[in-house]
């Protein structure tokens, strides 16, 4: 169950003016923290007809609020203690990542704080970051060096950061529902398991919040059919003889644009090859602002580090092979290399001098690995161009490099295989707090288009 437009009260003075009203009106129901209800005997179970002290442990509490001023958690079981708005009843409550649960009804209450963080825009020092990865496959070195670890990155400070799995945008290449749940759920524990903080960012699955595709409806509303058709994504598609096209494909770029535009979002950590969708959300929020007023917010947008690939080129999901999956262990990833890796072809010995401007993905990975260890690089280029290390020991030597820098990550991955539940709060959670950050957009984007809520 979700509540919109309410807020449970945990004010103590607030909960005691508000039993003290429904005394006086009448409408006082015997349940709830009051000298008015019986106790509970010994093991009761609480019901309608009863007093419902702290559902939690279900610990008597009668007459709390009109003898304490600064009561707010239970003394027993120290769970939060509210007045909840859905059941109207006081109740003991669960507070996780920032939202509410009253344990009584289960109603849920993103708390005020979070949109809050959106109301101090004003800070030149703040940043609205949103970025989000499709459900396609396993994570690969790429994504984690690549993007995710400087979501974590964006965390420091004082920006305000929204991560989503894209499980809508993944339908447009990957049919099977199994491995679309499967496959977010896996991205959401990386994301944990790379140090993302479900306290310092909202982590939320595109799904989850039905008001992005009610966004995007509107903003087709304003956005030309050709300038979509000319967009590379959708025109190399077009191309390709053997692929068909669907309106999931052309409806795609306005679907991330309402991604972005929906929480207002000021930067937009991005891959090159989504560059140019990023490109059109941005004239798209000019484009609106100028036709109907004010609304959205004009993104900026920053570049992902490139990871190469084994075989050149980014290292992508769409060829394993040229991939390190960040569940591939030692010798895969050795393997990997020794088949696949890419190094300065002219070299014919192992003695013969080098260049590694001609490496074409073991030197690259160096540099992307090892960017605050410059010292480190240095000594794989001299020995590469005094011919001191051999191609197949450099590439021996790249993959401890990267199973080393993977173990932290394989081992946090592995505590939070056995908490899946907590995985999949950290997703219900976040939802919520991501539907209740981006309806305050689409209502704005209603009262400009004239579209009434009866």
């Amino acid at each position: 169950m979700r509540t919109q437009n309410i807020q449970p009260v945990t004010n103590p003075d607030q909960i005691r003016a508000l039993i003290a009203h429904e005394k006086s009106v009448g409408a006082y129901r015997p349940i709830g923290w009051s000298s008015y209800a019986a106790p509970l005997k010994p093991n009761a179970i609480s019901n309608e007809s009863l007093v419902l002290h702290c559902t939690k442990c279900n610990n008597n509490t009668s007459g709390i609020y009109e003898v304490a001023d600064v009561i707010r958690r239970c003394p027993a079981c120290r769970s939060l203690l509210m007045y909840c708005p859905a059941c109207k009843s006081c109740a003991s409550a669960t507070e996780k990542f920032s939202v509410i649960s009253c344990d009584r009804c289960s109603a849920d209450f993103v708390t005020n704080t979070t949109v809050e963080y959106l109301a101090s825009r004003d800070r030149a020092s703040r940043e609205i970051v949103l970025s989000g990865i499709r459900a396609i496959g396993e994570l690969h070195l790429g994504n984690l060096f690549g993007a995710v670890q400087q979501f974590v990155e964006y965390e420091h400070g004082d920006n305000f950061c929204m991560y989503f799995i894209a499980d809508w945008h993944t339908l447009t290449t990957l049919r099977d529902p199994r491995k679309v749940a499967l496959n977010s759920l896996a991205i959401a524990t990386d994301y944990l398991a790379a140090g993302l903080n479900p306290e310092r960012s909202v982590i939320y699955s595109q799904s989850s919040v039905p008001e992005i595709a009610e966004l995007a409806l509107y903003l087709s509303m304003v956005q030309p059919k050709l300038q979509l058709e000319h967009l590379p994504t959708v025109k190399d598609l077009a191309k390709d003889k053997h692929s068909t096209m669907y309106m999931g494909h052309l409806h795609y770029p306005l679907l991330m644009a309402a991604d972005i535009l929906g929480p207002k979002a000021t930067l937009v950590p991005v891959g090159y090859d989504q560059a140019p969708n990023v490109e059109l959300a941005m004239s798209l929020a000019d484009k609106f602002n100028r036709q109907f007023g004010t609304t959205f917010v004009t993104p900026k947008m920053s570049l992902n580090k490139v990871v190469p690939g084994l075989a050149g080129g980014k290292m992508g999901k769409s060829n394993e092979d040229s991939s390190v999956l960040l569940s591939d262990t030692l010798d895969q990833i050795s393997e990997k290399y020794l088949r696949y890796g890419i190094t300065d072809k002219r070299r014919s010995t192992r003695s013969a001098p080098g260049n590694p401007s001609q490496c074409v993905s073991v030197y690259p990975m160096y540099e992307a690995l090892l960017e605050k260890r410059p010292e480190e690089i240095k000594i794989v280029e001299t020995e590469c161009r005094e011919g001191s290390r051999g191609c197949r020991e450099c590439k021996l030597q790249l993959s401890r490099e990267i199973d080393a820098l993977l173990q932290p990550f394989r081992e946090r991955r592995a505590e939070l295989s056995e908490k899946q539940k907590y995985v999949e709060e950290v997703l219900h959670y976040g939802g919520l707090k991501a539907r209740e950050i981006i309806q305050h957009t689409l209502w704005e984007v209603r009262e400009r288009l004239g579209i009434l809520s009866h």
